[in-house]
């Protein structure tokens, strides 16, 4: 009985982090595992992967979220970006140090294992709601 608890560990450890991890499809745009650290400030930021899979390049252009007064892209210097471009068959990646999506004005506190709805928003694509995982970094695949 043992033997076999120990032969069936590595694969409940892959199952769970399967389960963890959460991607988007909406036409030709791809969204992987969005995430935001934990925060007892009044903002947030949101990291993703993202790539067009499809012909013409396409803009992220926004979002929005019931847990935050506003939504902004952003650059690695901090800046606002007005949009940003998903060049087919080339992933950008929304990630610590990098772009990302500013949440302001928090209604509350981000605490580890909550979870909320983000709304993206694409120049030809359209909306999609996507759930942010708060974690304190994402599990490697």
């Amino acid at each position: 009985m043992l033997r076999r608890a120990l032969l069936l560990a590595p694969l409940s450890l892959l199952l769970a982090r399967a389960a963890r991890a959460h991607s988007y499809k909406l036409g030709a745009i791809e969204i992987g595992h969005p995430w935001a650290r934990p925060s007892v400030t009044g903002k947030a930021a949101v990291f993703l992967a993202l790539a067009n899979t499809g012909l013409d390049t396409d803009r992220l252009t926004g979002g929005a979220t019931p847990i935050a007064r506003e939504v902004i892209l952003r650059d690695a210097d901090g800046s606002s970006l007005e949009e940003l471009d998903l060049p087919p068959h080339r992933p950008v990646a929304l990630r610590p140090g990098g772009r990302y999506i500013a949440l302001l004005g928090l209604e509350g506190p981000l605490a580890l294992d909550d979870s909320f709805p983000l709304t993206l928003r694409f120049a030809t694509a359209g909306e999609i709601t996507v759930t942010v995982r708060v974690e304190d970094a994402p599990e490697e695949d």
